[in-house]
């Protein structure tokens, strides 16, 4: 079975919120990129909300941390929220978790 991954913007203004739902993994980076590229373009606030998001690997980590420096190089902000604890380890581990913002 093909991983899946939706996602729905949520659009307030300034402020933009990305509802992840199911895996960002490889098989799914490549589609999510793009849509993390246009939303970081579009707002200056973008949050991306994981209560949905079942499993996070490298290449998500990859395009999360490529999200986090190009808002940061316009004067925007990436934050995470409702990360299960699952997905925390794995910030944990890897060092993300002091380089990204989580509300």
């Amino acid at each position: 079975m093909a991983a899946k991954l939706d996602m729905k913007l949520v659009n307030r203004g300034d402020e933009g919120e990305l509802l992840l739902f199911g895996k960002l993994d490889s098989q799914t980076s490549i589609d999510a990129e793009k849509y993390f590229e246009e939303a970081s373009d579009r707002f200056d606030h973008l949050i991306l909300n994981m209560a949905e998001l079942s499993y996070l690997s490298s290449a998500g980590l990859r395009i999360l941390k490529k999200t986090h420096i190009k808002m940061n190089r316009k004067g925007g902000v990436l934050s995470l929220c409702n990360v299960n604890d699952n997905i925390m380890e794995v910030f944990e581990i890897t060092g993300f978790a002091g380089l990204l913002n989580f509300i």
